[in-house]
């Protein structure tokens, strides 16, 4: 009994510990993933694999570029690159994975997914992700997400956070490889109908000695009766698709400058009072639910209202109460972050910047600055950018900035 005592608190302790570490920020795997290796002065830290971590932005690149994870893979056994477990072996590590299925380690797709999907690339440390039930029972348990440890900016980053948030979303599209096998077609996954909201797949038709592209809704395809035929050659595409992107970098480019312009003091004062709007309005709705619950018990004495009306009722205005609550908390929260002057939500900006010398387009251009492709009837096309409600809200913001204080000096 004091055996199992004595094993039992030291799990314990041992577990807390380790929990506190984790949220702390503290590495403590026994290997360092792929791209990074143990701080030499502190072992609790991740510090770049100058190596590996050139192999981790070419996998990046080349999925920016459209390749296949299966492709991806190809390329790194060709060129002899080894994997991430023979790379720790030859550096004298005794290291092993669950993930081998072949006697001689060579890379796979779902290696390269791995690497694709790691946001630790990006400066983040999630760990925690298992645990078993108890020091006797050895199953291991996947915890849910929420119960992570997650720690943001713990060591430098190899990718950066937009540049992996566009990778996945490329991995979410259906992206399915063209006929030669080493790129996926430029607008895979990101042509729909304008119509009816189905994809817009291809169609190769034949003419003589060529060979003529169009994209045609699915659904009409499919079944006539659902959706108008109405269809759109890819060179078309392609040229109404750079124009559209060419102007809109320009507009990004130009509200860039009229940010410079106007002061940042005069957009948070143009920002801070419509967010204190929507807190005033928010707790006037918090404000009339309390009233309301309050009245609710004089009903029931009074004989308005009964029971059963008056249970449903106060779960209904509680909850709405509860909602309107929660609104207020994120209200303040988000005029605390307008106080602190975040940058954050410009950094897209850049995105388009690279950009602005665009003459022809690729898949990685397409990819980080489109959100979807809309084909509509008579050939008109309308394209959804990428961040166009954070477009529409700091244009609003320069404008209301500029109306509210048309005798201040920009800055």
């Amino acid at each position: 009994m004091f055996n199992e005592t004595y094993c039992r608190d030291t799990s314990i302790k041992i577990r807390s510990q380790l929990e506190i570490k984790r949220k702390r920020g503290d590495f403590i795997g026994s290997f360092a993933v792929f791209g990074y290796q143990k701080d030499p002065n502190d072992r609790h830290k991740l510090v770049i694999d100058p190596y590996a971590a050139d192999i981790v932005r070419d996998i990046f690149q080349w999925k920016l570029e459209g390749i296949s994870a299966g492709d991806i893979a190809t390329r790194l056994n060709d060129a002899g690159i080894l994997t991430p477990m023979a790379y720790k072996q030859a550096q004298g590590m005794r290291y092993t994975t669950a993930f081998r299925k072949k006697a001689e380690a060579v890379w796979s797709t779902g290696m390269v997914l791995r690497i694709l999907k790691n946001p630790v690339y990006t400066g983040v440390l999630e760990q925690g992700r298992v645990t078993t039930p108890s020091y006797q029972v050895k199953k291991v348990i996947t915890k849910p997400k929420e119960e992570w440890a997650v720690v943001e900016d713990c060591h430098e980053a190899i990718i950066g956070k937009c540049e992996f948030e566009i990778i996945q979303k490329v991995l979410a599209l259906d992206t399915r490889t063209s006929v030669s096998g080493q790129a996926v077609d430029l607008f895979s996954g990101m042509v729909f109908c304008g119509e009816c909201g189905a994809p817009m797949v291809r169609k190769t038709i034949p003419s003589g000695k060529k060979k003529y592209v169009y994209y045609v809704c699915s659904a009409h395809k499919a079944q006539k009766e659902v959706c108008s035929s109405h269809t759109l050659r890819d060179s078309d595409l392609l040229e109404i698709t750079l124009e559209l992107l060419q102007k809109h970098i320009q507009d990004v480019i130009d509200l860039s400058r009229l940010l410079n312009l106007t002061s940042t003091a005069l957009l948070q004062q143009a920002n801070s009072q419509k967010l204190r709007n929507r807190l005033e309005q928010k707790r006037a709705e918090a404000e009339r639910f309390q009233t309301i619950l309050c009245s609710l018990y004089e009903s029931l004495a009074d004989g308005i209202i009964d029971r059963d009306e008056y249970h449903r009722m106060k779960k209904t205005y509680t909850s709405r109460r509860a909602e309107a609550e929660e609104q207020i908390q994120v209200i303040q929260d988000e005029m605390e972050r307008e106080m602190t002057g975040s940058t954050e939500r410009q950094q897209w900006i850049e995105q388009f910047r690279e950009h602005q010398n665009i003459t022809s387009l690729d898949r990685a251009a397409v990819v980080a600055l489109i959100e979807r492709i809309l084909v509509r009837k008579e050939h008109r096309v309308e394209i959804v950018f990428r961040w166009n409600s954070e477009f529409q809200w700091l244009m609003e913001m320069v404008s209301k900035a500029q109306e509210q204080f048309p005798d201040r000096e920009a800055v």
